[in-house]
């Protein structure tokens, strides 16, 4: 997604991963919601069947659907209004194909929970693992970003230890509030 630094020169803020392209703030974004989606799950601890990996799945995908569609739907009105014109196919076309991205979080989960389907782990040690998935995520988000920024190991380490306390509070949080 492109936008306009200070100066009014166009930025792009997607990171490139070989073929793979994301935005590091909706990857960061999408994260968080599906932290807090799984600290609400009571996951139970039983072994880990189908219907639970179903489970997973879908609360994975239905939040990160639900925030990707709010998402396009902003964009679309804003950019009628903004640029006082109807959406174009091409408008459509990349709408769809920014706003996928939400998604593209719920895939990591989806299949390390059937990796521990498989393997005869209990749901609780499934969606566990999911969320320390979570907070290694937002850790190496923070520590990306102090590399970005020019700083030495020392901060990038103390960028990445503060993004991944921010998941660790975002969960206290809320299996204080839901268990």
């Amino acid at each position: 997604m492109e936008e306009q630094n200070g100066e009014g020169l166009a930025v792009d803020r997607r990171v490139r991963f070989g073929f793979i392209v994301v935005d590091p703030h909706i990857v960061v974004y999408s994260t968080i919601m599906l932290m807090t989606t799984y600290a609400v799950y009571d996951e139970g601890t039983s072994q880990l069947t189908r219907a639970d990996w179903f489970e997973i799945a879908a609360l994975g995908i239905a939040p990160l659907f639900a925030l990707s569609m709010a998402h396009a739907f902003s964009e679309a009105i804003d950019l009628q209004i903004r640029e006082g014109r109807r959406l174009t196919n091409g408008d459509r076309w990349h709408l769809f194909r920014s706003n996928l991205q939400y998604l593209y979080v719920a895939v990591p989960p989806i299949v390390l929970a059937g990796i521990m389907w498989g393997l005869g782990s209990d749901a609780n040690d499934a969606v566990g693992l999911i969320q320390i998935l979570g907070i290694g995520s937002l850790f190496f988000w923070g520590a990306y970003a102090g590399r970005r920024a020019g700083y030495g190991w020392l901060r990038q380490t103390t960028f990445g230890l503060s993004y991944g306390l921010m998941g660790l509070f975002v969960l206290a949080v809320e299996y204080a509030v839901t268990h």
